[in-house]
């Protein structure tokens, strides 16, 4: 039996496409993924293009709030 894809394409912020995914015990992720030239963003970059947001969320909106914050975090560390 296939496991159903439930990566769910979401907005764009700040030149990053945020996906969120649930789980099966109902907590959500989010993943990032860099529009554009593409360059490590962090130590939780999956690939050049693709980072997975820290935690598990109890819902799609906490998710998509957490990628924001760590993208606006992450855009900080880059400018210092």
């Amino acid at each position: 039996m296939r496991r159903k894809n439930s990566l769910k394409e979401g907005p764009i912020h700040r030149d990053y496409r945020i996906h969120t995914s649930r789980l099966p015990s109902g907590h959500w992720l989010g993943k990032i993924v860099k529009l554009g030239k593409k360059k490590v963003m962090s130590k939780d970059s999956l690939t050049a293009a693709v980072t997975r947001v820290p935690g598990e969320y109890d819902s799609e909106e906490e998710a998509l709030q957490a990628a924001k914050r760590y993208i606006d975090e992450e855009e900080v560390h880059r400018q210092d």
